[in-house]
């Protein structure tokens, strides 16, 4: 008969059957009409449903969400705190509950779920506090956020607040000692790897970055970043084949490949260097991409490619002066002086200091035999700062 009681009083605690289906049915509407992108409609379904039942956690979560989404973080972070209390009040009532029925404290996974609930509502808040510009409070609930549940992303967030603020020591202790409980954690150990590398600490940073890849070898990018330490240091080979080690696990990233064709550049390796320009240039189109090609294939004494890689890059972007003087020095090479002397003079226009640019404009004239423009347009680069050993002993010879 007792435990008949017992069952009886939890029965009235709990929300009628009915009422619960009709709670289910309209967050099942409201989630649909957020599925579909209607943002605006589905504020109003949640505020509803908040409405009709002022305890869904669900719908009051919902809406700190689409609210943060939609730049409205004063209206975010109340949702957020009507969320914690909808929380607070269960946990509270729930204890009230077994305090009445003279159980123990409840330590199942429901009680821990609600503690999930609320650690996940403070990282938002905290996030949303950084996106008001206001850090002291967003460390405030990430911290809290952690206190309920040490989750890797809160931690990660917390550690580049701190870092944002220069607080890099803070920051590396944090992560140090999550690494303690999580030693394969590669997130952590990258965002460990960073701030080391922030505070110019390179050999522990690359140390850090080798150990990402020995606990896993699947991840590329570990190897993008010694890459990039490794060009800095101007240990060209060694940045190449880090470069090597991404694009064998990712062959989709035209910066990596980007990256490595600057690298064989600098090695004067243009056979290598024009395989990943393609490669660049196949995954994504740029004027920046088809320039370095074009100059590769300038340094191959490729100038028919040359001029088309040009022809491409300044379709993208008009105004290169540059790359209109190197397409007007192609045809230079390529005898076509007439289309020379019109890319040369239009990118002069832009720079006209640059002295490489009235030199080659003395080579086209020269080659339209006009010799007095010829010689006017190489005493102007030599005044600019052209080295008479650079010139072209038959241009030297007739003008001086």
């Amino acid at each position: 008969m007792k435990a008949i009681s017992k069952i009886l009083i939890i029965l009235c605690l709990l929300s009628s059957p009915a009422e619960a289906q009709d709670k289910v049915d309209l967050l099942f509407r409201s989630e649909k009409i957020l599925a579909s992108g209607d943002t605006t409609r589905a504020i109003d379904a949640f505020s509803e449903t908040l409405r009709l039942f002022p305890q869904s956690f669900a719908a009051s979560l919902r809406l700190a969400e689409i609210s943060f989404s939609s730049k409205k973080y004063t209206e975010a972070v109340q949702y957020c705190n009507i969320a914690l209390d909808i929380t607070d009040n269960l946990i509270t009532s729930r204890e009230n509950s077994l305090k009445v029925l003279g159980l123990p404290p409840d330590s199942t996974h429901r009680e821990r779920r609600f503690n999930t609930d609320q650690a996940y509502i403070h990282h938002l808040k905290g996030i949303i506090r950084i996106a008001q510009q206001r850090p002291v409070d967003a460390e405030h609930e990430f911290r809290r956020s952690l206190a309920l549940s040490r989750d890797n992303k809160v931690l990660l967030d917390l550690s580049l607040l701190l870092a944002n603020q220069g607080r890099f020591e803070a920051a590396k202790k944090l992560l140090k000692k999550q690494l303690m409980s999580n030693n394969k954690n590669s997130a952590i150990r990258m965002n460990l790897a960073a701030l080391y590398k922030e505070t110019n600490n390179i050999d522990s940073a690359v140390l850090i970055y080798r150990e990402v890849v020995r606990y896993d070898s699947t991840n590329q990018w570990p190897y993008l970043h010694l890459g990039n330490i490794y060009a800095e240091q101007v240990e060209l080979k060694k940045a190449i084949t880090s470069y090597s080690h991404f694009i064998k696990i990712d062959t989709t990233s035209a910066e990596v490949y980007y990256r490595r064709a600057v690298m064989y550049t600098d090695l004067a390796d243009w056979k290598n260097a024009l395989h990943d320009w393609n490669k660049t240039l196949k995954i994504q189109k740029s004027a920046d991409g088809y320039r370095n090609r074009g100059l590769t294939h300038f340094q191959l004494a490729h100038y028919e490619n040359a001029i088309a890689d040009f022809d491409s890059a300044l379709k993208l972007e008009p105004d290169q002066a540059y790359t209109q003087i190197n397409r007007g020095y192609c045809y230079y090479l390529n005898n076509q002086p007439k289309l020379a002397l019109n890319d040369i003079e239009n990118g002069l226009a832009i720079v006209p200091k640059y002295y490489l640019g009235h030199y080659f404009k003395a080579l086209a004239l020269f080659q339209l035999r006009k010799k007095k423009r010829s010689c006017s347009a190489l005493t102007k680069a030599v005044e600019l700062g052209l080295k008479d050993e650079d010139i072209d002993q038959k241009l030297l010879k007739k003008c001086y």
